[in-house]
């Protein structure tokens, strides 16, 4: 809490108006251009989505949307964000012991705290992710206490708060068939389905195709004539945009069969191999992240590796692993912003490698390690 209080403290006087000099740190001012101005439009009466251009779910709007009713200083809407990500790091310790001894938990607690992807997006530029991470985090936390129906209310509230947590549904579902019945599946799968729509009221009701087009769901149009895509230092980086700009649209169709086609062999692999344990659990909600923001067709932004980086905290075992995680993080901030999705290609990669070393020498040590 201290160190992150420290890095928001520092940037409380530019209240979201800082420019970084290099460019690839990505320092966008979303908190200042986009989030307050979207609450002062929605709490000028405007209807999000209809009237004005939002791109998330519900949830997000309405957590800062208090600060702007009371009339405090702009910059205080962070605080939320902020409370979001120090919680985090309590989650962090909490699943981690579930995973190992409990100084293993702290050392990888205190090295997601010091995350360098966190401290600038989350801490210093009071961007999204922490809310939805929060509640992603909490949602295992629960799963792992084998509190099912509150993991997926918990998944259900993460993604109302930002739609990328529902790349992690699939991953629940084929875990709690291992550890339960197809009854308790469709009752969960159900539940998460009835929180997500209560929670997109009036939307989805009174102005489905908007709030629906609005969240990214494939095959939901705008009624908008489409433009041809032209890059530029905002936009969204994917796979194919290193071949070029006239590549990133004609690549979008492979890369959704990339993305389904992967989702599936890692969910019949979660099944086939029967996991049930946490650490294999927690493992594959990592792969199912990097694989979401690998081959996400729309593309990502560096500071999307902010829900990642607790899961990959929770696999540091000594200091060679802190030294290799604060290093990736570091890596990420300096590499050319289009590189993004191949930085998380790297990630998957060591990640595989450094797994199945430690399975082959937890199977040849008779599981004495």
């Amino acid at each position: 809490m201290l160190i992150k209080l420290g890095v928001f403290l520092l940037a409380v006087p530019f209240g979201g108006d800082f420019h970084p000099r290099l460019a690839d740190l990505e320092g966008y001012q979303d908190f200042r251009l986009a989030y307050v101005p979207l609450v002062s439009n929605f709490t000028a009466g405007k209807m999000p989505y209809r009237d004005f251009h939002y791109a998330y779910p519900p949830l997000f709007l309405y957590l800062l949307t208090p600060f702007a009713l009371v009339q405090l200083p702009p910059w205080t809407m962070a605080l939320p964000l902020f409370a979001f990500d120090v919680a985090s790091v309590i989650l962090v310790y909490l699943i981690a012991c579930k995973l190992m001894t409990h100084g293993e938990a702290f050392i990888a607690s205190l090295a997601f705290a010091m995350a360098p992807i966190n401290l600038w997006y989350n801490d210093f530029l009071w961007l999204n992710p922490p809310p939805m991470t929060f509640f992603i985090l909490l949602a295992i936390y629960a799963f792992l206490s084998e509190k099912y129906g509150t993991s997926f209310v918990c998944l259900a509230i993460a993604t109302l708060f930002k739609q990328i947590a529902f790349s992690l549904y699939p991953i629940f579902l084929v875990a709690l068939l291992n550890r339960s019945d197809r009854r308790a599946v469709i009752k969960n799968a159900l539940l998460y389905g009835v929180i997500c729509f209560l929670g997109s009221l009036p939307y989805i009701v009174t102005i489905p195709r908007y709030y629906l087009w609005l969240l990214g769901v494939p095959g939901i149009g705008s009624g908008w004539s489409p433009v041809k895509f032209t890059y530029y230092f905002g936009s969204p980086t994917s796979l194919a945009i290193v071949f070029g700009e006239d590549a990133y649209d004609p690549a979008k169709p492979l890369l959704w069969v990339a993305l389904i086609l992967s989702f599936v062999f890692l969910s019949w692999r979660i099944y086939k191999t029967k996991i049930v344990d946490g650490i294999g659990f927690v493992a594959s909600v990592l792969n199912a992240l990097l694989l979401f923001h690998i081959f996400f067709p729309r593309g990502i932004y560096k500071y999307y590796y902010a829900s990642i980086t607790p899961f990959h905290a929770m696999f540091i075992r000594n200091r060679r692993a802190i030294l290799l995680f604060l290093g990736l993080n570091l890596l990420l901030l300096i590499i050319p912003r289009y590189l993004t999705p191949w930085f998380v290609v790297l990630v998957l990669v060591v990640f595989t490698a450094r797994n199945l070393c430690f399975r082959r020498r937890f199977n040849e040590s008779g599981g004495n390690i």
